[in-house]
């Protein structure tokens, strides 16, 4: 016979276990069924750096960054990240292509790149340098490319290239000369330009120049020279003259637009001239009364003979004319002696020579001058003379060149 109170007690137990059994139950039900979600998430991911050998790595994370991370590969800004095969969650590659810095030496000449390219082939050819039969090279084309490696190319034909002070030799000689500026990586100005032009295609052994060309405003102060302004006066006798106003120079502020190319000033234009100083001219008052040129009105200075001379000495002579024109003298109006001539004044019968003082008066086929300038070398011959014709250049042809007689009236002045 069972006691009821203990058939009550065991059945009460029996709940309690089977509760519990079901706990545990579920609870590795549900730690498999997060176990096996978990491995379900991961999946493989391929990483090349530079195509070099590749890295599989097993991942949850979605994000690339995040999987490099993972993969402890950090990224510079100026590598190139390839994810067009990879997937995320699913997997793929993930490409990774670093900026290296190459030298390049052609003729003793080193020039530096930035290059993505993995071999020496690809690198040369990305920077547009063509290699030939002729061509000896230190790397063969597909040795990989490697931070800071200097490529030393030999090469029977260049491109010489003068830009911003410098000349450099690059092993390129096909395609323009925009291709050259491309690859030595310069860059024009607005107003910049090259010889030969940028279309010019390249050749063996071309010279290519670069014309930086600048535009600079620049103001400066600058003299203005003062003229000088004749009165004729009756008053005074010819071939004298006297200052009445000394001339004074005056200043003007000028503002140009200036071309440089390559530094050096090649034109400019004025843009602007302001006053600061007003120029005062000259006045001269030239005497035009006529003195009278006869022997009788000649005074005597009381010398007798000089240099060789005498007074009375007869001499003959051969003559020519000039006036005051540049074509015969050096144009500024002004004698030797400091006597001032013009054309178009009243006959002041003036002689050039070189053999007799200064003041000397000669009387030519009877009409008397005064030896009040200096000539050429050929004036020094004895009874050579030029005679200043007032009439101007043409005059001087139509009187010509002649023999003459000459009386020597005074010696000096």
């Amino acid at each position: 016979m069972i006691n009821q109170s203990n058939a009550k007690g065991l059945k009460g137990i029996s709940r309690a276990v089977l509760i519990a059994v079901i706990t545990f139950v579920l609870s590795i039900a549900i730690f498999a069924t997060t176990a096996f979600a978990g491995l379900a998430s991961q999946y493989n991911v391929e990483i090349v750096v530079d195509n070099n050998d590749a890295i599989v790595i097993t991942t949850n994370e979605t994000e690339p960054i995040e999987i490099l991370a993972q993969a402890n590969i950090t990224l510079a800004d100026s590598d190139k990240l390839d994810i067009s095969q990879f997937n995320s969650g699913e997997g793929g590659t993930i490409k990774i292509d670093k900026l290296n810095s190459i030298n390049v030496e052609f003729d003793s000449v080193i020039n530096t790149y930035s290059v993505y390219e993995d071999t020496v082939g690809e690198a040369l050819e990305s920077l547009g340098i063509e290699l030939n039969n002729d061509t000896k090279m230190n790397y063969e084309l597909t040795d990989p490319v490697v931070d800071g490696m200097v490529i030393t190319i030999k090469s029977a034909k260049s491109v010489t290239l003068t830009a911003d002070g410098k000349d450099t030799k690059y092993a390129i000689y096909q395609g323009t000369v925009k291709d050259l500026l491309e690859l030595a990586q310069i860059t024009l100005g607005k107003d910049d330009y090259t010889k030969p032009s940028l279309d010019t295609q390249l050749e063996a052994d071309m010279k290519v120049t670069v014309y930086r060309v600048e535009y600079k405003t620049v103001t400066e102060t600058e003299t203005v020279k003062y003229k000088t302004t004749t009165v004729k006066k009756s008053s005074m006798n010819e071939g004298t003259e006297k200052v009445v106003t000394e001339g004074v120079n005056g200043e003007d502020q000028v503002t140009y637009n200036v071309k440089y190319v390559n530094g050096k000033e090649e034109n400019r234009t004025e843009t602007e001239r302001v006053t600061v100083k007003e120029p005062v001219n000259k006045v001269v008052n030239v005497g035009t009364k006529k003195v009278s040129s006869g022997s009788s009105t000649v005074k005597s200075n009381g010398v007798t003979s000089k240099n060789g001379y005498t007074v009375g000495q007869k001499i003959s002579g051969r003559y020519t004319h000039y006036c005051a024109c540049g074509k015969c003298g050096s144009g500024s109006g002004v004698t030797a002696s400091g006597k001032r001539v013009y054309n178009g004044m009243s006959n002041p019968y003036y002689v050039a020579c070189n053999w007799l003082p200064m003041g000397s008066v000669i009387k030519v086929n009877g009409q008397n001058y005064t030896v009040v300038d200096r000539g050429g070398s050929g004036l020094s011959t004895v009874g050579r003379i030029d005679i200043f014709t007032p009439e101007g250049h043409a005059a001087c042809y139509r009187y010509g060149t002649g023999s003459c007689s000459i009386e020597i009236v005074r010696l000096g002045w």
